[in-house]
């Protein structure tokens, strides 16, 4: 596994100061969560509140389209939810968290993957009908390690990842330096490729502290 570093705490409990002792309650355990639940509910929130709208699309064969971009970001973030369940049933080792929100929902992230190789941020795409850029998906990965960083005093690199999802040959507009940028059959692949950099109780530190949903509402 990764190297042993003398800045790494020495205890869970110096490593997570922040954090409440005890075991997680269900409500605050964020390893239940389902794929997409955030955008399930706030795609059920906008069909409560424009329902008319939406169903008139439905029978004028012309979709709301907020309402139908929520459907494409729920079915890409299911279909690479579908390909990292596979990963952690062939390498236990890696965690994945679903549905991971902080700041208020300003930060949202599809999954949270943490392992030997590191932590990655998911940002799906599903077939995209506009321009894609990376700024989005390294904003998600620059603020999640803020956090875990503050949370866990275990120094942690997240690299943002941009998955396309049923789509052949995926673009990105513009820099996308530190971005990694992969299909969803080249998602676990890469993922399990990537050398150690986490030791076993740096990976523990760091999924203890992600799970727990106090971590994020600070």
């Amino acid at each position: 596994m990764g190297t042993e570093t003398t800045s790494v705490p020495v205890t869970v409990t110096d490593a997570l100061p922040l954090l409440r002792a005890g075991r997680l309650t269900g409500g605050d355990d964020l390893t239940g969560n389902r794929p997409a639940k955030h955008l399930i509910a706030r795609r059920r929130t906008y069909f409560k509140q424009h329902t008319t709208a939406v169903l008139r699309g439905r029978l004028t064969g012309r979709p709301d389209e907020y309402h139908r971009e929520m459907r494409r970001r729920i079915t890409g973030a299911r279909a690479a939810a579908a390909e990292l369940w596979e990963l952690v049933a062939r390498r236990p080792a890696w965690r994945v968290l679903q549905s991971v929100q902080a700041d208020g929902g300003a930060l949202e992230l599809d999954q949270l993957v943490i392992g030997p190789g590191g932590v990655f941020t998911m940002h799906t795409i599903f077939r995209p009908s506009h321009e894609v850029t990376a700024e989005a998906a390294w904003n998600e990965a620059r603020r999640t390690q803020e956090i875990l960083g503050r949370a866990t005093r275990v120094p942690v690199t997240v690299t943002p990842v941009i998955v396309f999802v049923r789509t052949k040959e995926p673009r990105v507009v513009g820099s996308r330096e530190g971005v990694e940028v992969l299909t969803t059959r080249e998602l676990v692949p890469w993922l399990e490729d990537r050398r150690p950099v986490l030791t076993d109780r740096e990976l523990e530190i760091v999924h203890l502290a992600a799970r727990d949903r106090r971590t994020w509402a600070r």
